[in-house]
């Protein structure tokens, strides 16, 4: 009997904030579905290598995507989205990372030297971070 799969989950993921350097392991889990489900990961709509199994009954299909974060990674969207031949015909679900990274350089600019009991004009200048230094 055709049956349609529960709308997917993501796992893994205590907080969409996360640090650039983490490895993030994320799980989609799909409960049920006859025929079975197919399951696809994206990063803001580029599709992402993971790989999937079904297990169980009633079967639950999970797939598995490993991700290091990065400074881009601040406000990506990564999507997990069945795909079923029954209607409706799928669904997803959605995390939006807040990514905190320090800033990669700081510069200070100015003259390097002085006369005694002169003064100096010095700026301090850092890259982009998150939050702003």
């Amino acid at each position: 009997l055709p049956v349609p799969p529960d709308p997917p989950t993501i796992e893994g993921l205590e907080s969409p904030h996360v640090r650039a350097g983490d490895t993030l392991r994320l799980v989609c889990l799909v409960r049920g579905g006859n025929p079975l489900p197919s399951l696809h990961w994206d990063k803001d709509g580029v599709p992402l290598v993971g790989s999937w199994v079904t297990e169980g009954r009633p079967a639950v299909s999970r797939s598995r995507v490993t991700l290091t974060v990065t400074p881009e990674d601040d406000g990506a969207t990564l999507r997990c989205s069945t795909h079923s031949p029954l209607p409706p015909g799928g669904g997803s679900a959605s995390v939006t990372l807040s990514v905190t990274y320090p800033p990669a350089e700081v510069t200070i600019a100015g003259t390097p030297t002085v006369a005694e009991n002169g003064t100096v004009a010095l700026s301090c200048t850092s890259a982009p971070s998150n939050p702003p230094v």
